[in-house]
């Protein structure tokens, strides 16, 4: 009840607040972005935004004038720089580190061939979803990123209930990318005991052990050391790049070679698909889930100086930079199998591995494999971050079930532990899947894959919807579409539309229930869960940040 309240008390105030405040077309020049600022930074000065001081934030001007506009309070300290932000996303998503591991459904597929193509053509797809949500971020910098937006951009009828579902979303979907970090911190680290012993028989509760000591680590390093990520990132971000070269240079110069003709043009079905069409299809996962989640940036907002400038380049940038990685790396991988099925069959149901020890010894295998653990060990860390401060962001409006015990910041070490202990409780949840199915890296991938995708058509949908009925009230910002915003959202969501369908597809059929994509099931669950609970108690307590949000 408390909380209902307070929720009612805070759309009163804004309803006040936005009587008081004009509502002013872009091009009317009446009153323009500077004037605000100078106003919101004059507000800050007098303590309306921090209890300890808006300098203590190190916030900007314009930092205080997008908080102010959208009616938050800012209570985490920005620490991140531009270069600590590129760097802070680089780690997080350490794109060729979790790529080498995620080739399956890609090449059982539609093969080498398969793999290469559909790489480079949702590379060139969803450069206009990165354009869209670089935009968004510009305009409303805050950790709820996507619900957020589309709280604030879609129809005012739907804005609502549309945005609850995206928040709820956007959560099960950072929940997801954070366990498939720690599931492959596990699994690894399985695969180093296999390549040492042989007589190990890779039992997976071992794994869902393994997950589990991973997130306790990943918890902890994130509470204890927070402040002190920005610091180190930078040097493991040198580590992520030169580890880049000492894995692939070895396996270029030693690996057995695949011919050209093979990997640009021979595509295989070894899925059971009824023609190599449909598998091509199906075996886009693999490309896609590497496109997501460059939207990281965005989640870290309240955190970065500047942050209407810096989250939409470092977005854009870090998308530019992973694809290139992306794509060498996978090149060299499908040259380095001569045998695809040989290599999907290895015992770890990595074909990394396999490739590994026809490069070099075992000893050197585990030398290299060390190293990646270390490195995705420190993404963890990182993506725990970003996970955390997205459900810290919905919780603070009243988005989920003990939300007010969800968004507390903790007082010494200044971030929001409560919803780290919740990620955590999640990842634990999810690492149990692996003991019944030795495929449910793939199952949470996908997981992953679709709930950002529907939080990607969501978001891009409502601002292309306001851009085509209102385009007057768009707020300026540092990063704009302009005349172009129109064709890039359109093509934006229909790509995002195209991928979303595909993702559900399993690696082959029939499907055995052990193999089973148990992500159809989980999405659906977490939406009846979220239409029960909406129906109830959200709709009395969630009124979407929009009804905070000064129209100026």
């Amino acid at each position: 009840m408390a909380t209902s309240s307070s929720s009612q008390d805070a759309v009163s105030a804004a309803h006040q607040l936005d009587s008081g405040v004009e509502l002013t077309a872009r091009k009317s020049g009446q009153f323009g972005i500077n004037e605000v600022i100078e106003q919101s930074s004059s507000a800050s000065d007098s303590g309306d935004y921090t209890e300890h001081g808006a300098d203590a934030t190190n916030s900007t001007k314009a930092d205080r004038y997008n908080m102010d506009r959208m009616g938050k309070q800012q209570v985490l300290t920005r620490h991140f720089r531009p270069m600590a932000t590129f760097s802070f996303v680089a780690m997080a998503t350490s794109v060729w580190e979790f790529g080498i591991f995620s080739i399956n459904q890609g090449l059982i597929d539609g093969g080498r061939a398969g793999l290469f193509w559909s790489t480079i053509i949702h590379a060139v797809g969803f450069i206009p979803i990165v354009l869209s949500m670089a935009e968004m971020s510009s305009i409303a910098p805050t950790a709820g990123a996507q619900y957020h937006w589309v709280s604030e951009f879609a129809h005012p009828k739907w804005q609502k209930l549309l945005s609850f579902y995206t928040g709820w979303i956007s959560t099960i979907a950072w929940q997801a990318g954070n366990a498939i970090g720690v599931f492959l911190t596990g699994t690894l680290i399985q695969t180093i005991i296999l390549e040492n012993n042989n007589d190990y028989a890779f039992p997976a509760w071992h794994g869902s052990l393994l997950v589990m000591s991973n997130i306790v680590f990943t918890v902890a390093a994130n509470i204890l050391f927070s402040r002190f990520i920005p610091r180190v990132q930078t040097a493991f971000f040198v580590l992520h790049i030169l580890a880049f070269f000492a894995v692939l240079v070895p396996i270029c110069v030693n690996a057995p070679k695949a011919s050209a003709a093979s990997v640009f043009t021979e595509f295989e079905n070894t899925g059971g698909w009824s023609s190599m069409g449909l598998a091509l299809l199906a075996g886009q996962l693999s490309a896609i889930y590497m496109m997501c989640g460059t939207d990281t940036s965005a989640h870290i907002a309240e955190e970065v100086r500047n942050a209407s400038t810096t989250v939409p380049r470092s977005m854009i940038a870090i998308y530019f930079v992973n694809m290139a990685f992306t794509i060498v790396c996978w090149l060299v991988l499908c040259f380095a199998m001569p045998d695809v099925g040989l290599a999907l069959e290895h015992i770890s149901t990595y074909p990394f591995v396999h490739i590994l020890e026809q490069s070099m010894s075992i000893k050197w295998v585990t030398v290299e494999l060390v190293l990646i653990v270390v490195i995705v060990l420190f993404a963890n860390v990182c993506y725990i971050t970003a996970v955390s401060r997205d459900l810290f962001a919905f919780a603070r409006d009243n988005g989920l079930p003990f939300s007010s015990w969800i968004c507390k910041i903790h007082p010494k070490y200044q971030a929001p532990v409560n919803a780290i202990y919740v990620t955590a409780l999640f990842s634990f949840l999810l690492s149990l899947i692996y003991i019944g199915s030795e495929t449910a890296f793939y199952a949470i991938t996908s997981l992953f894959t679709v709930a950002l995708l529907q939080c990607y058509m969501f978001s891009i949908g409502s601002i292309l919807w306001r851009r085509i009925r209102l385009p007057e009230t768009i707020p300026d910002s540092a990063f704009g579409l302009g005349r172009w915003g129109i064709p890039i959202n359109a093509f934006a969501f229909v790509w995002c539309l195209w991928s979303f369908f595909w993702s559900f597809w399993p690696q082959a059929t029939p499907t055995p229930a052990e193999e089973f994509n148990w992500a159809s099931v989980i999405f659906l669950g977490v939406i009846v869960v979220a239409a029960i609970y909406y129906y109830f108690q959200g709709h009395k307590t969630y009124h979407g940040p929009v009804v905070l949000v000064k129209r100026i």
